[in-house]
């Protein structure tokens, strides 16, 4: 059954799916992947303190084609909407979250999810009296091409994972202040890592243990660089290396290697994205080798927002919720206490 155009015409398909962005920080690139994607219409912006992001406010909303906003529970209040992307950080959400879901407005929720367990507890619960309207944190790196193939493959002809290796380590110097606040960020693990936590679980399933090494190697308020062993209720393990000790030049390099029960894969990228993928069972003659043409950094959350919009035009609940969000802080926090207490941290 088509829509109607506002005119009366009858268009095939659903209506696009009608955006507001809330914190022109990243949330920029956002705004730009939908204001080309195709199902969305990106019709408002907000940002509290534009000139802090060096923008001017008016003239960027002109460029875009949109309306400007300098409150964001203004514009969830005066625009009709189906979604708003909330990319600011977590502690000053809860006004537009609560907004968006009395609304009805489904939320793309920028990671970390919350400060801490307790925050991330109180963060899912705003919808807890409305557990129909979508939410979706950003763990876009479950989304790349890549990805989503070598989880094929482990369903498939690789079998389950059993050891996995993994790195993401942000350049240094390259955070800004609010990450290392306990009460905001509260770490590198917690605001960034968190993507390859998130991929993790996505991989391996449940995990169950968490024992961590490592501290602030660079004088940094919180640690910026660790090493995580986590075990996973299938029985495997994955050893993650997470941080801010990486060079710039580097551009983030991101890999995962897993030695599967049927064979081995390799995921390969820069810029915190995957893009090449190479695996073989245990009785093959060669390895396969696969790849993929990646959005660039700004880009990073086309796919996931691709999957967002699709979700949403479906009727159909997006990936990753809540519940992931949660799990993504509860882990960086694991790692935390393990650093503080030397000892293995049970998630039960």
């Amino acid at each position: 059954m088509g829509s109607t155009d506002g005119g009366g015409t009858v268009t095939d398909g659903p209506a696009p799916v009608r955006f507001g962005v809330v914190g022109l920080g990243f949330g920029r690139c956002h705004a730009k992947v939908l204001a080309s994607l195709e199902g969305a219409e990106l019709v408002a912006v907000a940002d509290i303190d534009p000139e802090a992001q060096g923008i001017d406010l008016p003239a960027y909303a002109a460029k875009m084609g949109v309306r400007g906003y300098r409150d964001g529970v203004r514009m969830l209040q005066e625009e009709s909407l189906d979604a708003v992307v909330v990319a600011v950080p977590p502690r000053a959400r809860e006004k537009l979250v609560t907004v968006a879901a009395e609304r009805g407005v489904a939320v793309f929720l920028e990671k970390p999810f919350a400060s801490d367990e307790d925050h991330a507890r109180e963060t899912s619960a705003l919808w807890r009296d409305l557990p129909d309207v979508p939410v979706m944190v950003d763990f876009c790196l479950r989304h790349l091409p890549a990805v989503v193939r070598l989880r094929e493959l482990l369903d498939g002809p690789l079998g389950r994972a059993l050891v996995v290796n993994a790195d993401l380590v942000l350049p240094r110097d390259d955070s800004p202040a609010w990450i290392w606040d306990t009460a905001v960020g509260n770490g590198v693990v917690n605001e960034n890592t968190c993507h390859m936590l998130d991929t993790l679980c996505y991989l391996m399933g449940d995990p169950v243990e968490v024992a961590a090494a490592g501290g602030s190697y660079l004088g940094n308020p919180l640690e910026d660089g660790v090493g995580a062993v986590i075990r996973f209720a299938s029985g495997a393990t994955a050893v993650l290396t997470g941080g801010a000790l990486g060079a710039q030049a580097l551009s983030t390099p991101a890999t995962l290697s897993v030695y599967s029960e049927n064979g081995q894969a390799r995921l390969t990228g820069e810029d915190h994205m995957f893009g090449e993928l190479t695996w073989a069972t245990a009785d093959s003659g060669e390895a396969a080798r696969e790849s993929w043409t990646l959005p660039g950094r700004a880009g990073i959350s086309t796919y996931a927002l691709r999957h967002f919009v699709d979700a949403l035009r479906s009727r159909t609940a997006p990936s990753p919720g809540r519940d992931a969000g949660v799990l993504a802080v509860r882990l960086a926090m694991a790692v935390r206490r393990s650093l503080e207490t030397g000892a293995s941290v049970p998630l039960a």
